[in-house]
């Protein structure tokens, strides 16, 4: 295998993507996004996650150029305009939203992941010509890929298999996954964050012992971890990270719901209106995005959007009749009060600002009477936003100051470049208490009767919570933890482990409530059925300081490593 000279980190959002790449070895280190996207309104470090399909599934457009072509109707018919499918690889994030062919939150998590996989093989294409034009190839590049924090397993496993069927190598060292808020955080301390209402004294991020909490606001999800800052320039997780779906796509969705619906009727009007003119009503959407990005606690005036003659024929006299009565008579315009817009932020700004206290409150817990402010650095494309910068800053005044990249929504993608040249976390703390469903002698007294059964040898108890490790425990980067594990019956060739988790407590069976099965893992014993039952013992060795589980199997006998492979699926 050559050596990895170059490392491309790939930032997949729910509202937009970018790459950048960087050399692994270089002491100055040069990050280059590509900031040249076909027919993006100006340059930027992101293109727009959308893909524009044909009526057998095939790209015919992607990113902006997608927007472009189904706004211009030049796609012809029978054509499919898609965006913020990622969210629908974790569906709890998108219980409650439905806005047809404009966001394709109504996909199952495989539909998804093929919508993933074809628009990152259009990244993948780029990158790659692009490097290699700089005299590097394809098996020469590190990849990195960026993953909310909030993520379970069974969503990282499919973002995993999205990325290897768009052309992404399979081996786990040339493909890694990073957390969005911890490359956020190393951005943060190298690019110089400054403060919200800069004074021209900034809080050190890069002092050993410096603690901040990271808020990484962008399209779908919130995600809010802690660090602190440790030698040798890296980061520990001190908290166990919390989000929830409070992206700036939901502020989209309220403004669906609680502008477009009321003005022109009834959900049945905008259903119509989609199935007859969905460019013009996606025109109407982005008028918004626009405005919104603008908008800020002062505002007092008007946002107005002109409503496009191609809806404006597909208007009944209800809906007419709403629109007036709504507007005071304007029937021509969405016509936005200060109030209404600010209400619209609402929907979403007290759970990112319940998230923050929530990570604060942790951190304070484990400071003690340390002297000084926390720090909250704000990162996503969220934080581009006005409003939430003024709400974050009046909600932590006199409590924390609030720090800013320079650029909040590349934050991400250029900290996923120096994560890919040189991870900088030390240790995780553990999301969960993890283990696998396990087979020990029978306690008498203690275990409950229906879980016994007769061995080979003695009375057995099935279902017990065998811990690898417990729910926020710090884990440091590269541990492994090691249980030996043993077939039950003599004609076993192989061993169906279930791995079980618990987000609260310490589970004394895998039945007890919190307990859930996140996945399976499958041992081979196909070359020790020679040997008596008492020496097929296997170490199963279970890595929870990375971004993802990782196993190994072991046989004690030989030191022979077995295949072992581990499948999650998604939580209840």
């Amino acid at each position: 295998m050559k050596k990895q000279k170059v490392a491309v980190a790939i930032d997949f959002g729910t509202h937009g993507t970018g790459y950048a790449w960087a050399l692994i070895d270089d002491d100055k280190r040069q990050v280059h996004p590509y900031m040249r996207w076909k027919d993006q309104p100006a340059p930027t470090a992101k293109n727009l996650t959308a893909l524009l399909l044909d009526s057998e599934g095939d790209v015919l457009a992607w990113g902006y150029e997608a927007r472009r072509r189904f706004n211009s109707r030049s796609a012809g018919p029978d054509v499919r305009y898609l965006k913020a499918f990622k969210m629908s690889l974790a569906p709890a994030s998108t219980e409650g939203m439905e806005v047809g062919e404009l966001t394709a939150t109504s996909l199952s998590a495989d539909e998804a992941k093929n919508l993933v996989t074809l628009y990152l093989k259009q990244i993948f294409r780029l990158a790659v010509e692009e490097v290699a034009a700089s005299g590097f190839t394809e098996e020469e590049i590190r990849w990195c890929l960026t993953v909310p924090a909030i993520w379970g397993d069974y969503e990282k496993q499919l973002m995993r298999e999205a990325a290897v069927a768009a052309g992404l190598p399979d081996d786990p060292k040339r493909l890694l996954l990073a957390y969005e808020p911890e490359v956020a955080a190393h951005h943060a301390r190298v690019s110089g964050a400054r403060t919200a209402q800069f004074t021209g004294k900034r809080p050190s991020l890069m002092s050993v012992g410096s603690r901040f909490l990271v808020a990484d606001c962008g399209g779908g999800t919130v995600d809010i971890t802690a660090y602190r800052a440790v030698s040798g320039n890296k980061l520990e997780e001190i908290g166990r990270e919390c989000g929830g779906k409070f992206g700036s796509e939901y502020v989209n969705q309220a403004f669906l719901e609680k502008v477009l619906v009321p003005r022109f009727g009834s959900y049945d009007a905008i259903d119509r209106i989609n199935d007859q003119q969905p460019a013009a009503l996606l025109g109407i959407i982005e008028k918004w995005e626009e405005a919104k990005l603008h908008f800020s606690a002062e505002h007092d005036d008007e946002i107005i959007i002109s409503i496009p003659v191609s809806i404006d024929r597909c208007l009944d006299e209800e809906s007419r009749k709403s629109l007036a009565e709504l507007q005071d008579g304007v029937t021509d315009e969405i016509v936005i009060t200060a109030k209404e817009a600010q209400e619209l932020f609402e929907e979403v700004v007290p759970g990112i600002l319940s998230l923050v206290d929530k990570q604060l409150g942790e951190m304070r817990s484990q400071r003690r009477n340390a002297p000084g402010k926390e720090l909250v650095v704000l990162v996503g494309g969220f934080g581009n936003s006005p409003y939430l910068r003024q709400r974050l800053q009046q909600h932590l005044e006199g409590r924390a100051d609030l720090l800013v990249p320079p650029d909040p929504q590349a934050a991400v993608l250029f900290g996923a470049v120096h994560y890919a040249c040189s991870p900088q976390i030390r240790a995780r703390r553990a999301r969960m208490t993890y283990g696998i469903a396990s087979t020990t002698r029978f306690r008498p007294g203690v275990d409950p009767e229906e879980y016994r059964y007769e061995g080979p040898d003695y009375p057995l108890c099935r279902n017990r919570f065998s811990v690898y490790v417990r729910g926020g425990e710090s884990i440091p980067v590269g541990n492994w933890v090691t249980r030996g594990q043993w077939p039950i019956w003599p004609d076993q060739d192989a061993m169906s482990l279930v791995v079980y988790a618990a987000r609260e407590g310490y589970p004394q069976y895998v039945t007890d409530k919190g307990s859930q099965k996140i996945g399976s893992l499958r041992v081979d014993l196909s070359s020790v059925m020679h040997l008596p039952l008492s020496r097929r013992k296997v170490q199963v060795s279970l890595q929870f300081g990375e971004t993802e589980i990782q196993v190994t199997a072991v046989l004690q006998e030989s030191g022979e490593k077995v295949e072992a492979v581990l499948d999650f699926e998604p939580l209840s």
